[in-house]
């Protein structure tokens, strides 16, 4: 089972993500997402093997380390392939960037990333259709463009989680210390 480091939104940035899921699943067009127990995120990396708990404490640090961000997302995309996914993709900024790259130092000595995560190679999303047949990726991609971007919003927690089926492991704070 693979695991996933998320990036999540704030409170209203994420309910307008979630409400880009449920016009997709409406039209027929998707139902994965709002299903599968996900949160609208940005993924930083994903590895195919972790140890969750050895891991633990080291989000917590990076978390620690880590200023929520603001962030926009501007456009609607794809990824090639039979993958049928479609997403909303943020300005890619220094701040995310090095975000991204900080946890990728962190996670190194740890675990392996999938490598169109690693950076240099990163293609920061929000995955708001997955698993659609090619043919159906245009409707997608045409119901996401009426939505209201660029939305700005927040990246202020980061989780990990293991997938398919989504189980969230553990969820911290950005930039906050622990309680005393």
């Amino acid at each position: 089972m693979p695991f996933a480091i998320e990036l999540y939104f704030d409170p209203v940035t994420e309910q307008a993500m979630r409400a880009v899921w449920h016009t997709l699943a409406a039209a027929g067009l998707t139902a994965t997402l709002p299903a599968s127990g996900a949160r609208p995120h940005v993924s930083l990396a994903v590895c195919p093997t972790l140890a969750p708990e050895a891991y633990r404490d080291e989000l917590a640090g990076f978390a620690r380390g880590a200023a929520p961000l603001d962030l926009t997302l501007a456009s609607v995309g794809t990824f090639p392939g039979a993958e049928g996914v479609v997403f909303l993709a943020p300005v890619v900024t220094r701040p995310l960037l090095r975000l991204h790259a900080a946890l990728h130092r962190r996670l190194a000595s740890r675990a392996a990333s999938w490598p169109y995560y690693r950076p240099g190679h990163w293609v920061p999303h929000c995955t708001v259709a997955a698993d659609l047949p090619p043919e159906r990726v245009p409707s997608a991609v045409d119901l996401c463009r009426r939505a209201p971007l660029p939305l700005r919003g927040r990246l202020e927690a980061v989780g990990l989680v293991a997938f398919r089926p989504v189980a969230h492991l553990y969820t911290y704070p950005l930039g906050v210390p622990p309680a005393a």
